[in-house]
């Protein structure tokens, strides 16, 4: 239950953040562009009223270019913008008229009266188009030293007379201040009434939307948590309900989908672990106790079950003094290759029984493993030999095998019990051959595997290799066989490292002891 909680108020806070989040962004976006579109109307109106005044103004300034009016239209325009100052919210800090050549005719400074300066462009371009140019763009201006820059725009007019010319142009620099002073408290008051209006819109925003995501998302997420832990602990009978046909029910669609597929997958594991037992049921439950040999075996299987195939035999007319060996190697490995294995043992077990050598005794399982697998393409390898004490001997067959690996530490010599013989279950008519070997002295080691063995690659890619069975086995033939078979398998072992493992191994070793 607490990590239930844990999940459950993750998912929540989490939601309550990001709702928050978005709500305070749109906040102080749309308060930015409140006071923006606040100035934009603010300075609009400062235009207008800039332009109202100036218009009231052409008249004295056009009587005092023709000489009919003896103030100084400086004067005048300051005279009469503090008569409005209250109504116009900007105060006027600079006047300048200019003829269209360039020539100042009257200045807020005295001393440049008189001076004929170079037109810029916007005096050129309210002199082309005679309309009045403000520029909205706010500058900064230091009346005077150690005092601070002011915020300013800048208005040009166009005084023309009664045939339309233009004679003159005024220049007023405005400050603007007091304009701004008036947008932040009409802002500020404003604004308390913005925020208070966008607090309860992102109150009820979270509501919303946490109500939502509880009710859509958080709850059936949860169930889809709650459902997997039962899962998890073995309950494949848990079932989820969706509703709607959003993403999440097609979650939850696929979650049911899931279990019934882990269901399925655990059953066989299930059936795979009982094949498992029975199969290593199938194997020599214990090396066999044969008087002048040492035997020992092993298999390992890279999945659950395998191909790989090894066994003993006291029967018939080999019961006195004699044991037959078998190794074999389904084609593939897993299940199918675990029932062409039982298949071929029930076989061989079966014909053992009969009379018969060992090369009839092959060349029959052949005949019915054939008939078998003719459809599927599979087939077996096995490696059989009779061991006879009293003569000394070795027969064998071999279908379609690795040979067998005999080393006598007399001469320290290795050599390959081969001889012709093709797979089993390829060509049902096929007839094998014996071979034998005599003279068999204390020492001599005789090892039987499969090609998981040699065939096993590392990391690299390189292959094990039969020259390093031969070391081992030269390094290691003053052992007993379980301790020379350990030795394989730790060495194999340690060679692949973390690399996949991809087929079966089976090992049978036989060393011939003095008493043999």
């Amino acid at each position: 239950m607490g990590k239930k909680h844990r999940f459950y108020n993750s998912i929540f806070i989490q939601a309550v953040l990001i709702v928050i989040g978005f709500a305070m962004v749109s906040l102080v976006l749309s308060g930015f562009l409140f006071l923006q579109n606040t100035k934009m109307v603010a300075l609009k109106e400062t235009e207008n009223k800039a332009t109202i005044f100036l218009y009231a103004m052409e008249p004295s300034v056009l009587r005092f270019i023709m000489n009919r009016e003896s103030k100084r239209p400086t004067e005048l325009i300051e005279e009469r913008a503090k008569f409005l100052e209250s109504n116009l919210n900007f105060t006027i800090i600079r006047v300048m008229v200019r003829d269209p050549r360039g020539r100042i005719l009257d200045h807020t400074k005295p001393e440049k009266i008189g001076q004929t300066t170079d037109l810029s462009d916007d005096f050129q371009k309210v002199i082309t188009s005679g309309r009045t140019l403000i520029k909205r763009h706010i500058k900064t201006l230091k009346l005077e030293i150690g005092k601070p820059e002011i915020p300013v725009i800048e208005a040009i007019f166009p005084i023309s007379n009664r045939r339309g010319d233009i004679v003159a142009t005024v220049k007023i620099i405005l400050d603007v201040r007091r304009t701004f002073e008036l947008i932040n408290a009409e802002y500020r008051r404003l604004s308390r009434r913005v925020f208070l209006g966008f607090a309860m819109a992102a109150v009820l925003l979270v509501l919303g939307t946490l109500f939502f995501l509880l009710r859509r998302i958080i709850t059936p997420v949860l169930s889809v948590a709650e459902a997997s832990v039962r899962v998890a602990s073995g309950d494949f009978e848990t079932r989820l309900v969706p509703r709607g046909r959003d993403e999440i029910s097609n979650l939850i669609q696929s979650f049911n989908q899931m279990v019934e597929g882990l269901k399925q997958r655990d059953q066989m594991r299930q059936s795979l672990e009982i094949a498992m037992e029975v199969q290593k049921n199938l194997l020599p439950k214990d090396d066999p106790n044969f008087e002048g040999l040492d035997i020992a075996g092993k298999s390992i299987y890279c999945d659950e079950t395998g191909g790989d195939y090894y066994d003993f035999f006291e029967f018939g007319e080999y019961r006195t003094g004699k044991i037959g060996i078998v190794l074999g190697d389904v084609s593939g490995h897993g299940i199918s290759s675990a029932l062409l294995m039982a298949t071929a043992r029930g076989f061989l077990r079966q014909r053992s029984a009969l009379p018969g050598n060992i090369s009839e005794v092959i060349s029959d399982i052949n005949r019915q493993l054939a008939r078998d697998v003719a459809a599927s393409g599979s087939f077996m390898s096995m490696f059989f030999m009779i061991i006879d004490k009293i003569n000394k001997s070795l027969k064998w067959v071999r279908a379609g095998h690795d040979p067998a690996i005999f080393y006598d530490p007399n001469t320290d010599k290795i050599t390959e019990l081969k001889g012709a013989g093709m797979a089993l279950g390829v060509n049902e008519n096929w007839q094998y051959g014996e071979n034998e070997k005599q003279n068999l002295a204390n020492g001599q080691i005789i090892i039987l595997g499969t090609d998981g063995i040699w065939e096993a690659r590392n990391p690299k890619g390189e292959m094990f290799g039969k020259e390093a069975i031969y070391t081992i086995i030269r390094e290691n033939a003053n052992l007993d066989a379980k301790s020379i078979l350990n030795t394989i398998v730790e060495s194999l072992t340690k060679f692949q490292g973390n690399f996949n493992v991809e087929d079966d191994v089976t090992l049978v070793v036989i060393k011939i002891l003095s008493k043999f």
